[in-house]
């Protein structure tokens, strides 16, 4: 699959998949299933001007359904899409992230239910256990990276948000709890620990942005009513 760009940002976007795929490379990344799918060229990158942006947001949304227009979840490998942005700079901190990271997602959701309804299998409540980002009827697992988080897995040179597939790990079965226990097994060996949010909480929601929220965090982003789902 490899890279791709939107128009006028073709050199940005060479420059920004060879960042990526050096911080994928890297010893101490944790990320076992972006490793896989960095070896079988199954990264589909694009990357776009700001986080948050009308136009990022428009273009996302078209290159994410093209996107799912051909994805097969598979036991055997592992794809992912990764949008990258130009912006917003400079370094923001991980609040800051976090709140632009929910405008975009929300943006996106209101273009995208005008012609699809929520995942019929995943809630649309970011406070449900069972929530699922759904685009195209079809639900994510987003993860946010950016130069300011204070995680190492999530440090990148660019705001990033990589949409991972839960039909996608549906199909690893066994295979994804194993793969899940050996990231976490790297993050102690490599970072001192693997990722509080994920061992305190079991809310899908709190670990797009990266970081540890507080308790009394609550999800900015609201699901609106849309077409039903497709049969």
């Amino acid at each position: 699959m490899g890279e791709a760009a939107a128009a006028g940002t073709e050199s940005a976007a060479d420059e920004v998949y060879s960042a990526l795929t050096s911080f994928i490379e890297e010893e101490d990344f944790v990320c076992l299933g972006a490793r896989a799918a960095l070896r079988r060229d199954s990264i589909e990158h694009h990357h776009y001007g700001e986080l948050g942006s009308a136009a990022a947001v428009t273009a996302q949304l078209k290159d994410l359904s093209t996107f799912l227009e051909t994805f097969e979840p598979s036991a055997r490998s592992f794809t992912s899409f990764v949008a990258t942005f130009e912006g917003p700079g400079p370094l923001l901190t991980e609040e800051e992230f976090e709140s632009v990271l929910w405008q975009h997602l929300q943006a996106l959701h209101e273009l995208d239910r005008t012609r699809y309804g929520w995942s019929e299998a995943y809630d649309s409540d970011p406070t449900s256990k069972n929530f699922a980002y759904s685009v195209k009827s079809h639900p994510f697992f987003v993860v946010g990276l950016h130069p300011g988080a204070s995680r190492p897995s999530r440090r990148f040179s660019r705001p990033a948000l990589v949409f991972n597939s839960h039909e996608q790990f549906n199909a690893l079965g066994v295979n994804f709890f194993k793969l899940r226990m050996k990231i976490r097994k790297r993050e102690r060996a490599f970072h001192g620990s693997a990722n509080p949010s994920f061992l305190t909480y079991q809310e899908e929601a709190r670990h797009y942005g990266g970081r540890m929220t507080e308790r009394e965090w609550s999800c900015p982003f609201r699901a609106g009513d849309g077409p039903a789902a497709p049969a």
